[in-house]
């Protein structure tokens, strides 16, 4: 059902597959409150229209899998330069680290592509009135990857630098790229990373993010 907004939703969509990109547009311009104002099949248009725009969109539909970047660098890239951009990803991904990542870097929503579409049409809307959008699958995986693990056991505490380090971990940055963050080495970054996996009891980096995302520590 159409809204009597007088001022429809301005979305853009990033989306490379030509097929898709079109039916969400169409999707889209159906409705009376919502206007897919530009869509882009490359990021690197979309982060150049970002770079140049007078005005961003409200709102902001972007696929994980996109050609030569992958999604979730672009949605850190996007919240960097405007923190306050709305962003649903709608994707066909559906796994739980893509998932956790996401939200952890600012996503507002999260949607598949075989949702129903006026669950799609449904969650912009919601998004717009502050509430997050997901499809059922990623809210059921959520609410069960919490579930399942029980009671958060008592771990040592983290020092401020080794948070540092983790968060920006769970953010997807390399070992590299963490040292440039920080400014120190990247034998330092080891040294830290080293620290972290003993006192939450972890091996790897993965299950280092895993476990930092249940336990709420970044």
């Amino acid at each position: 059902m159409n809204s009597t907004s007088t001022t429809p939703i301005r979305i853009w969509i990033c989306e490379d597959h030509a097929n898709f990109a079109k039916q969400i547009s169409r999707l889209i311009a159906s409705e009376d409150d919502l206007e897919c104002e530009k869509a882009f099949n490359h990021p690197d248009d979309l982060m150049a229209e970002f770079n140049f725009c007078a005005q961003p969109p409200d709102l902001l539909m972007l696929d994980l899998g996109l050609p030569g970047k992958d999604g979730l660098q672009v949605l850190r890239e996007v919240k960097a330069k405007f923190p306050e951009q709305r962003i649903v990803i709608l994707t066909s991904f559906d796994d739980r680290e893509r998932v956790y990542r996401a939200i952890c870097n600012g996503a507002a929503g999260y949607l598949l592509k075989t949702a129903d579409p006026d669950d799609i049409l449904n969650g912009i809307r919601d998004v717009m009135r502050g509430s997050a959008a997901l499809s059922s699958p990623i809210a059921s995986m959520i609410l069960e990857g919490f579930a399942k693990h029980g009671p958060v056991e008592e771990t040592e505490p983290l020092t401020s630098r080794e948070e540092e380090v983790l968060r920006l971990l769970v953010k997807g940055f390399i070992k590299k790229e963490i040292a440039e963050q920080l400014d120190i080495s990247q034998h330092t970054v080891d040294m830290h990373l080293r620290a972290v996996y003993r006192k939450l009891h972890v091996r790897t980096q993965t299950e280092a993010v895993s476990k930092a995302l249940r336990k709420g520590l970044v």
